[in-house]
Formats: structure tokens, C-alpha cells, sequence
């Protein structure tokens, strides 16, 4: 966990792009779903019908998608630029499950990161987007267990993302032949 850490306080700015990436996905997610959650509690309280598209989770969907592909792209980057150091990783001894596991931890803390700031953007996106036609108070008709399953539910579902966009560059990563990756030139 800390040289996951470590590597990400290094490499911040391409840090800062997947935890970006998986936060806005995540934040459609949440927005969608708890205007939901608004929109049920509204009308239980005996407000009118109001409910969300269906073509909006079809958008949530490619949302999520694209953060995918803009995670395995930025770690298949960050696998290039760090061929010598894996290589030299693998010279003094690492074998390819730690190179795996370096990238999937650092994987695992930015989608929390990125899950964490994902839902509180959500929940603004939903009390901001909701709030004009059912009241700013709304979210304090929503029971708090749903909340909490929804925060748990995005959070995980981020790490997951996350981590199974960088299976494939991690996998590539760590099959490379030292020889060849301190031999490497950028």
C-alpha cells in the first residue's frame, strides 16, 4: 500500500486524470440514482409523478465506459513511461505478481478516491437538479439507509472499474522481460 501510495503522490498529475475519470462516471451514477430516490420520496410524501428517462441510464452506461477506457489508456501510458523501472524492479528481484499487485493497488486507491469524490459530486448534481421543483429538503426524505447502501454501492463499484481497467496493462507490465525494459527508451 505505501509504494501505491508512493508511486501515486509521484506521478500525481496522471493520479489526478483516473481519479478524475472514475469521479465523473461515478457522480452520473449517484445523480441519476438518488434523483431517483428524491423523485420516490417526493411523490410518497404526496407530491406529482415525476421519475427519470430510461435513455438516461443507457448515457450512465457509456459514462461508465468511457471512464473504463480512460483508465486502461492512462495506466497503459504510465506502463511505458516506467518500463525501466519495472525492468530494474525485476533485475533486483520482483517477480511478476508484485508489478501486478503495485499497479492494481494503486488502481484500488484512486477508484476510492474517485468513488468518495464521485458520490459527494452526485449527491450536489441530484440536491442541485432536484431540488427547484421538490424542495432543497428533499434529501432529508430519503432514508438514510439508502444512502449509505448507495455511497457503499458507487464507492465499490469504483474500486471495481478501476481495477478492472488496469488488469490488462498490469498483466502487460508485469510480463515484461527485463532485458528489454531497461534496454527501453522513451
Amino acid at each position: 500500500l505505501r509504494l501505491g501510495y508512493d508511486y501515486i503522490k509521484k506521478r500525481r498529475d496522471r493520479a489526478l486524470i483516473n481519479i478524475a475519470s472514475v469521479a465523473l462516471g461515478i457522480a452520473f451514477l449517484a445523480t441519476l440514482l438518488l434523483t431517483d430516490s428524491f423523485y420516490r420520496a417526493f411523490v410518497a410524501a404526496g407530491g406529482a409523478h415525476l421519475s427519470i428517462e430510461s435513455y438516461q441510464y443507457w448515457l450512465m452506461f457509456v459514462a461508465l465506459i468511457v471512464s473504463v477506457v480512460g483508465i486502461t489508456n492512462a495506466v497503459l501510458i504510465s506502463v511505458y513511461e516506467r518500463y525501466r523501472e519495472i525492468g530494474t524492479l525485476k533485475c533486483i528481484g520482483a517477480m511478476d505478481k508484485h508489478i501486478l499487485l503495485l499497479f492494481l493497488v494503486e488502481s484500488l486507491i484512486q477508484g476510492g478516491i474517485g468513488g468518495i469524490l464521485g458520490f459527494i459530486l452526485g449527491v450536489i448534481g441530484a440536491l442541485i437538479s432536484t431540488g427547484t421543483t421538490t424542495g432543497f429538503d428533499i434529501i432529508l426524505k430519503v432514508p438514510a439507509t439508502e444512502l449509505l447502501i448507495l455511497f457503499l454501492g458507487s464507492t465499490f463499484l469504483s474500486i471495481f472499474l478501476s481495477v478492472i481497467a488496469t488488469i490488462y496493462p498490469a498483466r502487460h507490465a508485469a510480463k515484461l522481460n527485463p532485458v528489454e525494459a531497461l534496454r527501453y527508451e522513451l
